[in-house]
């Protein structure tokens, strides 16, 4: 203990000593720079003379110029190291004696916090008075020797003698405090106290790797380049203690909560440890703690939230929590790898629903295939599309997994969903069955939504994986449209096929811009054909013909049941090019004399204008509206297909007449002929009466004649036909498995071409890679390159089997 001397009385004699002084010994020098410096000081600092200052000018100066002549007069002693080492000796025992001073009364807990807190603030102030008294030390004895300057000695000091008896203690402390503020204990934790001890452990890092610390300021500024010992230890133990506290507190939560409430959860005890973080702990451990705890918190755990039964992805996807999904994507994010599961339970959920769509409509589908039915199924498909699309937007931020879910999931439902039953439509079919119904005006849209309609659509088509099977079908949708003239506008069609030609390139719609060219070039024609049939028709007196040629047949008649009243007829033909149009089967039909002379006189005409062009009249596609007058006067136009048309004709010349006479009249096999007679005699419009059983035909006995007690409230009506190709849909696979061949062939070809020499592997990737309309099979794919090699185009390098070379 000093005496109890007022600053000023200090300073006073220190003031007269150091005027007067003129020599000092060691001893006499270091008692006073002893008592009336760092005794003076410890002892203000706990709190044995507190409220008064330690130093004024005077004191300062006078001590200071005492330390300093007793290293730099002349003739005299250089006392430098001495005091140096008595400096470092004295730092020393004051720490020592905190130390003992602690472990005698057994402070522990917060208590030991405040206490070591405090003290290494009381040595922070020591180590800069220290320094500062003995600056001309650092400046000389120091910087010409290799010995640590006084500031950190006064650091390795604290390290040494304090901070590594009491490491194990304080840092228990540390953790126990945060862990009961992590169950809201220790709700008004002193953020300050636990950052000032925390710092201490990465401060102390100095001490290990600096030396040459200029004054303590400078060093409590300096950002640690090494946190070697805080990491090892306070951090490594932090981490390992936050990993034990929420493996414990998951299980607890997991058991009570559902999945959002847990999440929920999470993100507030995220929060908290990111706040706690910033109060209390270095920069550099937030990461860290954040990532161990995701871990915990949810990586380990992702699979069970996502998956679970109750309240997991699926649920809330089922039941549109919204906000809940929002929160499981904000979370799962976080942590690796999160979001896979989330994408994955996504495309199970959309494959489920779309399957079952297709499931609901094949099932109604087997009584009947209405036009709602075709209409539901894929409206809801779309509404499917839309409504992930907007979850993926609004809810999933756009992320690429979510979208390649979808796409892999419709692409499944599109390509794979549906029945494995031949007769039954495949989910392309309908589409394309669909789409025939938005363009032919069966469903009523606006300018508008036609337009939005069309590129939803396109949507759909986008992920069809055989796009030249829908092309075909499209085709052959697109070629009834326009023959039977059932479509919105031309404007409409080429806005579709111009979107399909912006997606998948000009090859893929030329025949489609073709058979749309065609038809508006059939306008123009059809117009002069009229002007000239009008011409030569006004001399004739068999009511001839005005007909529209190509493929199709379109003719208007009057038929009545006199039998000697001749018919007037309107006669037009659509000129379609071959190679843009479907195939079809040539069907030989005996046409009446009117209809024939009608087709002969619009060849002789054709042939005059285009000599170079050869006619091939296709009969079933034709169509006709005959009027028809039944006993009572009552009248009737009919919409029916040639066929049928020129069956009727013939009643206008015989009342009765059998199977085969029908057949042979007009040159029909008996399939075809069964397939008429039953439209017009077993339908809901009964034209013809049959004798025999009503519902279906015996081609070798059965009679026919005019129903002439017809009746129906409509006054114009049509007789459907069933397909008089009933392999349609086979016809059209095999179109389709044909120009795959070709295609394939073409690819393989250019590619050699190019490349002159390549791996079957290779060869076989740069075609699949090539080809973007269909999914070539690998079988496939090598029949082909069989086919090419016996043809000559390549063959098999005999250096090594596995390879190709190109044949010029």
């Amino acid at each position: 203990m000093i005496d109890k001397k007022s600053a000023e009385e200090r300073e006073n004699e220190l003031f007269e000593y150091a005027k007067k002084m003129d020599y000092l010994s060691l001893e006499e020098g270091w008692q006073i720079l002893y008592e009336n410096g760092l005794c003076v000081l410890v002892a203000i600092l706990r709190d044995d003379l507190a409220g008064n200052k330690p130093f004024g000018i005077k004191g300062y100066v006078s001590l200071y110029t005492i330390s300093y002549r007793m290293c730099s007069n002349a003739g005299s002693n250089d006392y430098s190291k001495a005091l140096y080492d008595r400096s470092k000796l004295a730092i020393e025992t004051v720490l020592q004696q905190v130390v003992a001073d602690l472990k005698k009364n057994y402070i522990t807990g917060i208590d030991l916090l405040r206490k070591f807190a405090q003290n290494w603030s009381n040595h922070k102030v020591i180590t800069k008075w220290m320094q500062q008294l003995f600056r001309h030390l650092d400046n000389g004895y120091v910087a010409n020797s290799s010995v640590p300057t006084l500031t950190s000695v006064g650091l390795r000091a604290f390290y040494d003698y304090v901070f590594l008896p009491l490491k194990f203690d304080v840092r228990d402390a540390l953790l126990f405090i945060i862990d009961k503020n992590r169950d809201g204990i220790e709700e008004d934790i002193d953020f300050t106290l636990v950052r000032n001890c925390v710092d201490i452990f990465y401060t102390m890092g100095l001490c290990l790797t600096a030396s040459k610390l200029s004054s303590l300021q400078a060093a409590l500024s300096m950002e640690p380049i090494n946190l070697e010992l805080y990491i090892k230890e306070f951090e490594t133990y932090f981490l390992s203690r936050t990993v034990t506290y929420y493996t414990k507190k998951s299980q607890i939560w997991l058991q009570t909560d559902t999945a959002p409430t847990y999440l929920r959860r999470v993100q507030t005890v995220l929060e908290e440890e990111r706040s706690r973080a910033l109060h209390c702990l270095h920069a550099s451990t937030l990461p860290k703690l954040i990532l161990v705890c995701q871990e915990e918190l949810i990586d380990k755990h992702k699979s069970h939230l996502v998956h679970h039964q109750k309240c997991g992805m699926h649920f809330l996807l089922a039941n549109e929590k919204l906000n809940d999904l929002k929160l499981m994507f904000v979370m799962f994010r976080q942590v690796p790898q999160g979001l896979a599961p989330m994408a994955n339970s996504f495309q199970k959920y959309i494959l489920n629903c779309g399957n079952s769509i297709i499931k609901a409509h094949n099932t109604t589908n087997k009584d009947t295939a209405t036009h709602d039915n075709i209409c539901s199924m894929i409206e809801r498909l779309l509404l499917l599309h839309k409504n992930s699309h907007s979850m993926i937007r609004e809810l999933f931020e756009n992320e690429h997994q979510f979208q390649q879910a979808l796409r892999t999931a419709l692409q499944d439902i599109i390509n794979h969903g549906g029945s494995s039953d031949d007769s039954t439509p495949t989910v392309v079919e309908i589409i394309a069955l669909y789409l025939d119904r938005v363009l032919s005006g069966k469903i009523r849209l606006s300018e508008e939504a036609l337009e939005l309609k069309l590129d939803e659509l396109l949507q759909l088509f986008l992920l069809i994986a055989d796009k030249d099977l829908f092309a075909e079908i499209y085709r052959e949708r697109l070629a009834k449209r326009l023959l039977n003239r059932r479509f919105i506008s031309l404007h409409a069609e080429k806005i579709m096929i111009i979107k399909m030609k912006t997606q998948q390139g000009a090859p893929f719609t030329t025949k489609l811009e073709g058979m749309v060219n065609d038809f508006g070039i059939g306008e123009d024609l059809a117009k002069l054909w009229q002007a000239h049939y009008a011409q030569i028709g006004s001399g004739k007196n068999d009511g001839e013909n005005n007909r529209k040629n190509s493929i199709l047949t379109s003719s208007q008649t009057s038929m009545h049941n006199d039998l000697h009243l001749k018919p007037s007829l309107e006669f037009s033909v659509q000129v379609l090019t071959q190679g843009f149009w479907p195939a079809q089967k040539f069907r030989e039909l005996h046409l009446t004399r009117e209809l024939t002379n009608a087709k002969n006189e619009f060849d002789q005409w054709y042939k005059a204008r285009h000599s170079h062009r050869l006619l091939t009249w296709i009969y079933a596609l034709g169509e006709a509206t005959v009027r028809a007058t039944f006993h009572h006067s009552k009248k009737y136009d009919i919409s029916l297909s040639t066929f049928q048309a020129v069956t009727l004709l013939l009643f206008n010349s015989a009342s009765s007449l059998s199977f085969q006479s029908i057949c042979d009249s007009l040159g029909l096999d008996v399939a075809t002929g069964k397939r008429i007679l039953h439209s017009l005699a077993c339908g809901k419009h009964k034209i013809l009466i049959k004798t025999g059983q009503p519902k279906s035909i015996n081609h070798s006995q059965d009679e026919f004649r005019i129903n002439c007690e017809f009746s129906s409230k409509l006054k114009r009506f049509s007789i459907p036909i069933p397909s008089l190709d009933a392999e349609s849909r086979k016809d059209i696979n095999l179109e389709v498995q044909q120009q795959r061949g070709y295609n394939i062939d073409a690819t393989l070809v250019r590619i050699m071409k190019a490349r002159k020499r390549l791996t079957h592997q290779e060869l076989i990737g740069e075609v699949i890679h090539q080809i973007q309309n269909f999914t070539p099979e690998i079988k496939l794919l090598r029949q082909r390159i069989e086919a090419l090699i016996e043809r000559g185009y390549i063959q098999r390098d005999d250096a090594d089997p596995r390879s190709y070379i190109y044949l010029p």
